[in-house]
């Protein structure tokens, strides 16, 4: 059995201050945003600018427990965290899940609230168009540097904050839109059926994340199309057969990776050496962010029980 483990140029020391510089100027960017929307919710009346204040404020949240788990996420393994702690990013992001799916149901009762009772609707005052354009301009800016900084640091809580960003800038395009239509119309119920769709669109969002942090938590990857890659790696190393038992997780933003090869039983052990030494560098050029690659070497032709766990030849399929 060989293990290697791959040093990159890009240390943990790097992504951390990344991430931690990245997450206090959101927190600082969306607290500003957050203020100024909902108290121009409030004095303009306008349902959809609040919620989209409100949903700033879950980009508050989702920042402040980025910066909470991104010194966990950095510390050393130790006998009890042998692969030490940035699953703790996942698990972040499962958080930052359930406070966006609670910001949105909140949102969405309030809505459809407002809808049913549409004898107290009053229409939004123009200062609530210009906040909107003002909000717009800001989240656009948060969301392409925070994408930008998750992509260098290769972080999942960056990325997905990224993503929530993203989403806002849709969500306040659509503010911007249905206030529009409301002073044009002259309908003010055009606001809270506004505010009800962004809450719909934020609770989506919201299932995504989970799901993707999830993928993680669980020891499954997002790109399948690995394991089509190791196969590959396997079978272009001369004496090298029947990759199978092939198992792969992710530790954070690095894969590790075990698998099984045969190879000629009568090989010695340092020729069977080279030839598991050679499928690990294989699979290191094919394959970007691994961490740890064990390749176990069989006598080919060895008969084998069906295995429960692990990908071969046969059984792979890039999703599932």
């Amino acid at each position: 059995m060989v293990t290697f483990v791959l040093q990159t140029n890009f240390g943990m020391q790097d992504r951390t201050k990344i991430m931690l510089r990245t997450s206090w100027i959101s927190v600082l960017g969306n607290a500003f945003l957050s203020v100024l929307k909902i108290t121009v919710g409030i004095i303009s009346g306008s349902l959809a600018v609040l919620s989209d204040g409100l949903d700033t404020t879950a980009d508050v949240i989702t920042s402040l427990i980025i910066l909470i788990a991104t010194p966990i996420i950095s510390r050393p393994p130790n006998s009890k965290y042998v692969y030490g702690r940035e699953k703790a990013e996942n698990m972040a992001s499962t958080i930052l899940s359930f406070v966006i799916l609670f910001m949105g149901g909140q949102m969405f009762i309030t809505s459809f609230s407002r809808i049913i009772h549409r004898d107290t609707l009053e229409m939004p005052s123009l200062i609530a168009v210009w906040i909107t354009v003002i909000s717009i301009i800001g989240k656009l800016l948060l969301a392409l540097y925070q994408f930008k900084q998750g992509k260098k640091a290769e972080s999942s809580m960056l990325k997905a904050n990224a993503i929530n960003m993203r989403n806002d800038v849709i969500i306040s395009v659509g503010v911007l839109s249905g206030l529009g239509f409301a002073f044009i119309l002259d309908l003010s119920i055009v606001d809270p059926i506004v505010a009800l769709l962004i809450s719909l669109y934020i609770m989506y969002s919201a299932i995504g994340i989970f799901r993707d942090a999830n993928i993680v938590l669980m020891d499954g990857i997002s790109d399948t199309s690995i394991y089509k890659k190791i196969i590959a790696s396997v079978e272009a190393v001369p004496g090298a057969t029947n990759p199978h038992r092939i198992r792969s997780r992710q530790v954070g933003n690095m894969y590790t990776i075990v698998l099984d090869i045969e190879a000629d039983g009568n090989l010695s052990l340092k020729e069977a050496h080279g030839i598991a030494q050679e499928v690990e560098e294989n699979i290191k050029r094919n394959i970007e962010n691994v961490y740890d690659i064990v390749v176990h070497v069989e006598p080919k032709g060895d008969t084998h029980c069906e295995e429960k766990y692990g990908i071969n030849k046969h059984n792979y399929r890039e999703t599932d």
